[in-house]
């Protein structure tokens, strides 16, 4: 279907268009309460080594080689299904992911929370940096580590204020907008080839109901005439009992005469004669113009009038 029929489909139905549009609208509006946009903040800890392997007056931050296991350990921790279920008692609607930094080589732990409310999330992402101490520390315990080797951690970055996330909220209602257009479209078209074939219905029982009326056509003084098809009778058989007349015999036609030759001979002798100057062009009769033409009033003496041209 061409563009230019399908804009000249919807301006015919645009009442079609404009309840596809309302519906659309509905559409969008059930879509961004069903997929609201949900909020997040990140959060980041880095794990710092134990003061006995450190040198006096040495800086921590330059020993942080090795630290990367202790790390992986309390992601592991975190990131299981024990930890998560206990974190859900209090933040049912809350989710987090707690992985390593992949661009950095040191023990830099980063945390991302997720929450449909604004206030919620910023309270989960607090709860979690407060559950890292504790993990480490309980892992550290079960190994029965001595106090002046244990590792500890410090927040790095901490968000202050929630991000909103709207992907999936945008990907929701780019989904119903294009469903209520698809509708919309598919829809006045449709009611508009229907219409159209409802009018070609119509217009072909008129002209059938119309075609038995023109056959009776009216006369001059305005009565209907009948067609030639309704004042051609069929043929009445003939009743047996009314007796018919006898049909009476043609006439014979006389017969032309036979002419004979002495018929011939008497007919020669008693027609005209032509003379040769019938045929003569005088001047007097015809002027001097060639050739000749007839006279508009010719003699009366004459018989025969005969021109020539060429």
């Amino acid at each position: 279907m061409e563009f230019t029929a399908v804009v000249a489909a919807l301006l015919r139905r645009w009442y079609v268009v404009l309840v596809g549009l309302a519906m659309t609208a509905g559409l969008v509006y059930v879509a961004n309460d069903a997929v609201p946009p949900t909020y997040s903040a990140a959060g980041s800890v880095l794990l710092l080594p134990p003061g006995a392997s450190l040198e006096d007056g040495s800086n921590p931050l330059l020993a942080l080689g090795g630290l990367e296991q202790p790390a992986a350990l309390v992601v592991a921790y975190l990131a299981g299904d024990e930890a998560r279920q206990l974190f859900a008692e209090d933040f049912p609607n809350t989710t987090y992911d707690i992985v390593l930094d992949p661009l950095s080589r040191g023990p830099l732990v980063l945390i991302k929370v997720e929450d449909p409310s604004e206030e919620d999330v910023m309270a989960a992402l607090n709860a979690v940096l407060d559950t890292l101490p504790d993990a480490l520390t309980m892992l550290q315990d079960q190994v029965e580590a001595p106090a002046d080797s244990r590792v500890t951690s410090m927040p790095l970055s901490v968000d202050t204020r929630a991000t909103t996330e709207r992907s999936d909220s945008l990907r929701a209602l780019i989904a119903a907008a294009g469903v209520g257009m698809v509708l919309t479209l598919v829809g006045a078209i449709a009611f508009d080839s229907l219409a159209a074939r409802r009018r070609e219905h119509l217009r072909a029982g008129a002209e059938s109901t119309d075609a038995p009326e023109a056959a009776v056509a009216p006369d001059a003084d305005g009565q209907a005439a009948p067609s030639s098809a309704a004042t051609t009778a069929p043929p009445v058989p003939a009743d047996p009992s009314v007796a018919t007349a006898p049909e009476e015999p043609e006439p014979e036609l006389p017969q032309a005469a036979q002419t004979t030759d002495e018929d011939a001979t008497s007919w020669q002798k008693t027609a005209p004669k032509v003379q040769a100057q019938d045929f003569a062009r005088s001047e007097e009769r015809y002027g001097s113009q060639w050739p000749p033409r007839a006279t508009d009033d010719p003699a009366l003496d004459d018989e025969f009038h005969i021109v020539h041209r060429g």
